[in-house]
């Protein structure tokens, strides 16, 4: 993740082109459907990662519904009523690194060098304390950890999570050369140390395990890295990172698929590298790809969508398909709490590079990072921004097991659900004035209606998620999307 601290000008410049408009002038234009052509063979869903703020109020069951349900209103308690829930159907799962133990190193006492930079809710606790068995009912580990993530791992699972993935920030502290979590004495070196390349792949796989066993939680994916190839992750750091070559991650990858085999998980995918753009996932991919014993190991590429270079989304997208793996955007968050970049992430990310699923990083969060204006490390939460209405505009319509299909608009997310015959479209409009759009649907053998809208104005000042009706006209119809707005549109009745 690349938390506030970490924002440079580069990253802030992305975000200013984001808020951009696409049409240059906004002018009424025609978003032409294309029936035959699929982006997306099967849309895989929405989803959070749990840390850091479950970390905080992981215990809350009306942020559960909020967040893991499709309910048409829920109320967060003492401050907001009748929002719409989101319908997240993925959760990801942080393997925390942290502990405060001290070990005993033949006489000498040891413990976690500790960042001042790290505030306590961004320190993920670890179930492995020491180096001293791998017996997991021994005091070397501490399965009541992590408490209040776990829960809401449970609360999501109980309503409508049923994707799950494990993933590591950090190894524990005491793997790392520096005995630190929140990164290494150089950023631009591995700090894990080369000993304990297959005691993190055994601790990765042991949570999972566990998790199966003990918590009735069987997890779909583990992934053991985070943004690895980044240069930032170093003592004292603000949040747990790690950084790992690409051979290191290559070492890591082989003897975690052999833990989980061993311990009879041939059934839990492997993600990786969960790297922090497409340019340098695309680098990190084209490196594995060569290895054939590595790609086996590996069941679905992660990218994270900060700072994502349009250049690279074509070749990347390329290069996934060519090793045949399926495809997330596992990570995504920025401080326009308009929602107008996450809306045009979410098309660019869908249309040019095909992911399958969206994540986003922190919905409870500051600085308009939150998807909710709130503070975890004081235990505070205050109002939506209007992001979290921009993204209720696809995660509530635009839903799994649906199919993308194509349209001549990169600004459009067009899905279709042959079951139902809905057909659903997406369009945000990041102008400054009102565009009518008509939208040509004559590639469909049918069309036979209704249509219901959905109008979210970014600017906060006017429609937040308002449902409306629009008029069909054989097999077209017209709306005027406001200024800087999300609009998404339910056809009933379409026959491919």
């Amino acid at each position: 993740m690349l938390s506030v601290r970490f924002l440079g000008t580069a990253s802030l410049a992305y975000a200013l082109v984001l808020s951009l408009p696409s049409h240059v002038a906004a002018k009424d234009y025609t978003v032409k459907a294309d029936a035959a052509t699929t982006v997306v063979e099967t849309w895989e869903g929405w989803g959070t990662s749990l840390c850091w703020w479950a970390n905080a109020f992981g215990d809350r069951e009306d942020i559960a519904d909020l967040l893991f349900t499709q309910k048409d209103t829920v109320t967060l308690k003492g401050k907001s009523s009748g929002l719409p829930a989101l319908g997240f159907n993925i959760a990801r799962y942080n393997v925390g690194g942290s502990s405060k133990n001290v070990i005993d190193d033949s006489g000498t006492e040891i413990a976690m060098k500790e960042s001042e930079k790290m505030p306590a809710f961004k320190a993920i606790e670890s179930f492995w304390l020491d180096w001293s068995s791998n017996d997991t009912t021994s005091k070397s580990w501490n399965w009541k950890a992590d408490a209040k993530q776990r829960k809401m791992l449970e609360l999501a699972i109980q309503r409508d999570v049923d994707l799950t993935e494990a993933f590591s920030n950090s190894p524990p502290w005491w793997m790392n050369n520096n005995h630190a979590t929140a990164g290494g004495e150089s950023g631009t070196k591995d700090n894990l140390q080369t000993w304990n390349h297959g005691q993190f792949a055994l601790y990765m796989a042991t949570v999972v395990k566990q998790a199966k066993e003990s918590w009735g939680i069987n997890f779909t994916y583990v992934e053991p890295f985070n943004e690895p190839m980044a240069s930032w992750w170093q003592f004292p750091g603000g949040q747990e990172g790690c950084h790992f070559d690409v051979a290191t991650q290559k070492d890591v990858l082989v003897k975690l698929r052999a833990k989980l085999d061993s311990f009879d998980l041939q059934d839990v995918a492997i993600a990786s590298s969960d790297e922090n753009s497409n340019t340098q996932t695309l680098s990190t991919l084209t490196s594995m790809s060569t290895d054939a014993k590595v790609m086996a190991t590996i069941g679905k590429i992660n990218t994270h969508g900060y700072g994502n270079r349009a250049s690279d989304r074509a070749p990347l997208k390329e290069l996934v398909k060519k090793v045949k793996k399926k495809f997330w955007d596992s990570e995504y968050g920025e401080k326009d709490a308009t929602g107008l970049s996450l809306a045009q992430a979410v098309a660019n990310n869908v249309n040019e590079m095909g992911v399958s699923a969206f994540v986003y990083w922190q919905p409870f969060d500051g600085g308009g990072w939150g998807l909710i204006n709130s503070a975890p490390g004081n235990m505070t939460i205050d109002t939506p921004n209007p992001k979290y209405y921009a993204l209720a505009q696809y995660s509530r319509h635009i839903r799994p097991g649906m199919t993308i299909l194509s349209t001549d608009d990169l600004n459009t997310v067009m899905a279709y659900d042959a079951t139902s015959k809905l057909l659903v479209l997406a369009t945000v409009n990041s102008g400054g004035a009102a565009s009518k759009v008509t939208y040509d649907l004559a590639s469909f053998k049918s069309v036979a209606g209704p249509v219901s809208a959905w109008t979210t104005e970014t600017s906060g000042t006017g429609a937040l998620y308002k449902a409306s009706r629009v008029e069909l006209t054989g097999t077209s119809f017209s709306a005027s999307i406001p200024a800087a707005s999300v609009m998404t549109f339910e056809v009933k009745g379409v026959a491919v």
